[in-house]
């Protein structure tokens, strides 16, 4: 017998150990959580040399020591600590947006999206709507990068849709959330995707209480907890998802032993064990008071009656939110007024509504007792000086009149003198910018007849020429000379210092024309209305168009047949520029690489492109095609 209450002792003994212990290794967990979200790693670091080996403990030394963590494992981490009430979940998100980047890898990294779309329902929750809305901002940026056939970007974009469903059930449009939720929901089911049917079954059954079907509200989340039990391990909706159940049961009567099972699960659960004593608080005011179910929730919870039950759970609830212990001390108010103790339910309602004027409150009434003392000492005081008060202040008034009459005046004159100052300066800088706007004019314009001068002997130069690809290479070299005289004419022309490619393109190929069109009837379109670029830009730009367009002229136009040549210039949307010429010509060989070529105009080309910060390709569509994106001289600073 003696050995037997041993053994039991023992038992006992070893128990509470192990609880405390397994206690101790959760607070030191959620320490170092808290020194990594906070960045005093060095701290993290000491703490972690006391916790026992697992794969959690590996993740945060990971990310402790700032060494290669994968998505998978942040997800894991965030997933964790954003679960902690007391633990503030805007320090959690400047975290995200600091520490985890948007990855670089050409296929969607789900793991990222998770993460990502975890941080806007905990900011939207518990933040702001503006921060929420941010970060599925950029979240939809990231998804739409990639393929929208993938199986992977088409659930991401699902569950997405989840923050607009929110907004819409807070601007009350029930009739548009529900529908946009049950169309996501069937996208989930096609997709047979257990977790997406989960997330908007929870959705759906916020509509369907803003409709009262509570049967239907019932039916939705059971069928979400029977997809549960399909999962490897439970959604982030399944507490939330029995919250409502719990509610609902509530409000129905008649299920307390559904209910009873379901509370114990949130009380079971260290992470939610805090949210189930405001639903024990409201079962508790559903009961008789002689119900046997009130007194084993009073035992569970070692307590006599219910307002010991009820002071308990204000204390346990300490560490929620404003808004979730807010529902533990209305719901101890209701349970307190329905078993009779109605001075105390009173208490506990005044509590619910001054809950969140709290803090303001104490400060307020110290503010004024303070100011109270302060009246007091000032009404003696007062008292006192008066008299010397009166005597003095017009004296003082008087004093103080004449002083700002004579900072009036000396400001005054300040003024006048600074504007006449600035008046002067203005006539000197508009003289200097005029004679600078002149002396640039007069340098495009010489540099323009020197390029002419150049052309012309080049030009002479030709007719002593015999061989044809020597007269060939002439030509070709005072062509190039003739586009970058043309960039300096219309800068002279121009007062704004920047070409209007439209009308230089016109030009160019009416040069072009003159010289190889004689014969052959050329078709020319030019797409580039409003198309301005400063002499860096057009230079280059305008002895590709010269290189590519004289090709065209060379080797795609004949006389059997209608030519058609087409030149565009766009703005695309990232801010750089497309330029496409094509013809109808026979086309380049199908196995022919522009940027290999050997010819001297295609080098060329390919070296411009470059120093535009460009890309170039050629295709055969109906002819030679060439696509060259180039940025301006603003975005290639900005990349250098």
């Amino acid at each position: 017998m003696k050995f037997t209450l041993h053994i039991f002792i023992f038992f006992l003994v070893f128990t509470s150990y192990a609880q405390k212990t397994a206690s101790t290794a959760a607070i030191e967990i959620h320490k170092i959580e808290e020194f990594i979200i906070e960045n005093k790693l060095d701290s993290a670091k000491y703490y972690l040399k006391d916790i026992k080996e697992d794969a959690y403990k590996k993740i945060l030394g990971k990310i402790a020591k700032k060494e290669a963590v994968s998505y998978a494992d942040y997800y894991q981490f965030i997933a964790k600590i954003g679960d902690r009430q007391s633990v503030e979940y805007k320090k959690v998100s400047n975290f995200i947006n600091t520490i985890i980047k948007e990855p670089k890898e050409k296929k969607i990294d789900v793991d990222y999206v998770n993460i990502k779309w975890l941080q806007v329902s905990k900011l939207r929750d518990e933040v702001g709507l503006d921060e929420a809305s941010n970060i599925q901002n950029s979240l939809e940026s990231y998804v739409n990068k990639f393929d929208a056939k993938d199986i992977n970007v088409i659930k991401a974009k699902v569950k997405l849709t989840t923050h607009a469903c929110v907004l819409f059930q807070i601007q009350q449009d029930i009739k548009n959330g529900k529908a946009l939720v049950l169309k996501s929901l069937e996208t989930a089911k096609k997709l047979n995707d257990k977790e997406l049917q989960i997330i908007f079954l929870y959705h759906l059954s916020d509509f369907l209480v803003e409709e009262r079907k509570l049967q239907e509200y019932i039916d939705v989340s059971e069928e979400s907890l029977l997809l549960e039990k399909e999962l490897p391990q439970n959604s982030s909706y399944y507490f939330s998802t029995i919250q409502h159940l719990i509610d609902a049961y509530i409000y129905k009567g008649n299920n307390n032993e559904r209910v009873v099972a379901l509370i114990n699960t949130l009380y079971n659960n260290a992470s939610t064990k805090v949210f189930s004593y405001s639903l024990y608080a409201q079962l508790i005011s559903n009961l008789d008071k002689k119900s046997p179910l009130k007194k084993e929730i009073l035992n569970k919870f070692e307590v006599k009656n219910v307002k010991d039950l009820v002071s308990k759970f204000e204390i346990l609830g300490k560490d929620l939110n404003s808004n979730d212990f807010y529902h533990v001390v209305n719901a101890s108010s209701q349970a307190l007024a329905s078993h009779g103790f109605y001075n105390e339910a009173i208490t506990y309602k005044d509590k619910a509504i001054q809950l969140t004027r709290k803090i303001y409150s104490t400060e307020l009434s110290e503010s004024l007792a303070n100011y109270k003392t302060e009246i007091a000492v000032k009404e003696k005081e007062k008292e006192i000086t008066h008299e010397k008060e009166k005597t003095t202040l017009y004296g003082v008034i008087a004093l103080l009149a004449f002083v700002l009459f004579l900072i009036t005046l000396f400001v005054l004159r300040k003024i006048k003198k600074q504007s006449r100052e600035l008046s002067e300066k203005n006539i000197v800088i508009k003289k200097n910018l005029k004679e600078k706007e002149l002396l640039v004019k007069e340098v495009h314009h010489r540099v323009k007849n020197n390029f002419q001068i150049v052309a012309s002997l080049l030009e002479l130069q030709t007719k002593g020429i015999e061989d044809e690809r020597a007269l060939e290479l002439a030509n070709e070299g005072k062509n190039r000379v003739k586009s970058m005289a043309l960039i300096h004419q219309k800068l002279y022309q121009n007062e704004t210092g920047l070409i209007d490619f439209d009308e230089y393109i016109k030009l160019l190929i009416g040069e072009l024309s003159s010289l190889y069109s004689s014969s052959n009837n050329v078709k020319t379109s030019i797409d580039s209305e409003d198309m301005m670029f400063d002499v860096d830009t057009a230079i280059p730009l305008g002895l590709i168009i010269n290189e590519i367009i004289t090709n065209s002229y060379k080797y795609a136009f004949r006389n059997d047949k209608e030519n058609n040549l087409s030149i565009s210039i766009h703005k695309e949307k990232n801010e750089d520029y497309k330029l496409v010429i094509e013809d109808n010509g026979p086309g380049l060989a199908n196995n022919f690489d522009a940027k290999k070529a050997k010819s001297l105009g295609l080098r060329l080309v390919n070296r411009l492109v470059k120093q535009l910060h460009g890309t170039l390709k050629q295709t055969n569509s109906k002819g030679a095609k060439f696509e060259i994106y180039f940025k301006d001289s603003n975005a290639r600073q900005l990349v250098n």
